[in-house]
């Protein structure tokens, strides 16, 4: 353990040696925030600004330091983001993205471009997802809901797992989000089915399975209330308009 203090040591007094100091917490913070606030403009020049000091030296290769520096940038930007209200998933979707395209990066430029690039995106997700910023309560039962979409929700299960009365939680979701708790749950689980009619080969007694109704005809009517077509025509509309692109 010794050895870790002597090397922070080492670091530092070479760092210092160098005129080289990590850029000051302060900026960081207020790019968390800008992020926070949705605000491309400010975070884009807090982060030219931040740039615009020297780079700490994390490895002998300039690529490979660089690469390690912009994957601390995905994972400020991915907390910041997540405790501004977006779910975890959707936010680590975009982080597992981001560093998968930083690993496959070739060129120091484009590197560089990137970051910015990554940082544009996460604010415009979090732009998309806004209207689910609701206060903690609703968040996290919004957040259980979208994990377990494939499951039978009910209102008393998930009043349970937030703690409060199903009364009360009826009324704040209601109030939040503006449609009832059963409503949103049916448009989630909608937009679930249309991913797996859309990007999958399954066929659809497979998703009705997936998504545990009991029996297809229920499946069908499900989707036809909600969509205006059955999952079966639903599919043939995406099959057409993919072969007329």
């Amino acid at each position: 353990m010794q050895s870790i203090y002597k090397k922070i040591e080492y670091t530092m007094a070479k760092n210092r040696y160098a005129s080289y100091i990590h850029p000051p917490y302060e900026l960081e913070s207020k790019l968390v925030h800008s992020i926070q606030q949705l605000d491309t403009d400010t975070a884009t020049t807090i982060l030219k600004k931040i740039n615009s000091l020297e780079r700490a030296e994390l490895s002998k290769q300039p690529l490979t330091s660089l690469k390690y520096s912009i994957i601390g940038s995905c994972t400020i930007f991915t907390r910041a983001v997540i405790e501004a209200g977006l779910d975890t998933e959707t936010a680590f979707i975009l982080s597992d993205h981001y560093i998968n395209l930083i690993d496959a990066a070739s060129n120091i430029n484009a590197l560089q471009e990137l970051e910015y690039i990554m940082l544009n995106d996460f604010i415009n997700v979090s732009k998309r997802y806004k209207q689910y910023f609701y206060n903690p309560l609703i968040n996290r039962v919004i957040e259980y809901i979208k994990k377990n979409i494939e499951n039978p929700l009910t209102l008393q299960e998930i009043s349970s797992l937030v703690d409060v009365h199903p009364n009360y939680l009826s009324a704040a979701f209601k109030k939040e989000v503006g449609k009832t708790l059963s409503e949103y749950i049916s448009e989630v689980k909608i937009s679930a089915i249309q991913l797996y009619l859309n990007n999958t080969n399954l066929s659809i007694t497979e998703i009705s399975h997936i998504f545990n109704f009991s029996h297809i005809t229920y499946f069908s009517r499900f989707f036809k209330k909600h969509m205006g077509v059955t999952p079966k025509d639903y599919r043939k509309q995406i099959l057409i308009s993919k072969v007329s692109l």
